[in-house]
């Protein structure tokens, strides 16, 4: 009998509606639902979005999920986690820390999270977020995830992380690929966050559970200063927000680390 968690796919017709276990965390044809039609679960916001058609997947591989165009939507895009144990996990931090900087829309522009479904192993677990080449962004010049950082994205980086700062909100990820840039008047360039994993208020970070201090720590690297104010932040000694995003600023930005 194969394992429950066996990385094996089933043969569907190429119109089957894929829904239940078969769009699970974990399994080899998340990637390749380009022109499937498939069901999500109700989301924890209580919303159906009935049967979807996946257009073709937007960005590369994310550490926790896929994230493609949907047909006939095209202001919304979704997120789709492939990773086994712990990607559940992610739609709650996300969630949470889309709230965190949700009240801030010019200091801290995002894409909006429309619908998110937590679940667990056993179902799927996605996001739907805007897409940022349609709707209120499509004339805003968006790039997005860039491969290089010139001059003005990164000053455009430094003051996202300020403002972050000065509401003592961190963003501990915030390298090149989980951000967009856009125009925001009057010629001047703004950064924006695109993905809300590892965003916390300074007071949520010594409540944090091991496993997300084990993933700060990877994320501040094995020395340095981002790693030493993680260190005193998760024991909640001092360490201010500017602190750490200037660290991090420093690791994820100017030295390009991801």
């Amino acid at each position: 009998m194969a394992r429950r968690g066996a990385q094996t796919r089933r043969l569907l017709p190429d119109d089957a509606v894929i829904s239940g276990d078969d769009i699970r965390p974990g399994l080899p044809g998340l990637p390749h639902l380009a022109h499937r039609t498939i069901r999500l679960p109700v989301s924890d916001e209580g919303i159906d979005l009935g049967p979807i058609t996946l257009g073709q997947r937007i960005g590369g591989d994310g550490h926790y999920g896929f994230v493609y165009a949907i047909v006939r939507r095209p202001h919304l895009a979704l997120k789709l986690i492939h990773r086994e144990r712990s990607g559940f996990r992610s739609v709650a931090r996300q969630v949470s820390g889309y709230r965190l900087i949700e009240p801030f829309p010019i200091e801290i522009p995002t894409v909006k999270i429309i619908a998110s479904r937590c679940g667990n192993n056993e179902e799927a677990c996605y996001l739907v977020v805007e897409n940022l080449y349609h709707g209120r962004w499509a004339d805003r010049r968006v790039v997005a995830a860039p491969s290089v950082l010139g001059e003005r994205e990164r000053a455009a980086a430094r003051r996202l992380c300020d403002n972050l700062a000065a509401r003592n909100i961190v963003a501990l990820d915030c390298h090149r690929e989980n951000l967009f840039f856009f125009d925001g008047g009057a010629g001047a360039l703004t950064a924006g966050i695109l993905d809300h994993d590892y965003i916390f208020s300074l007071e949520e970070i010594p409540q944090l559970r091991q496993r997300t201090v084990k993933r700060l720590f990877t994320l501040a690297g094995p020395t340095g200063p981002a790693r030493s104010a993680v260190n005193r932040a998760v024991k909640g000694r001092s360490a201010s927000a500017q602190e750490l995003m200037d660290a991090f600023f420093q690791r994820k930005i100017i030295d390009d680390i991801r």
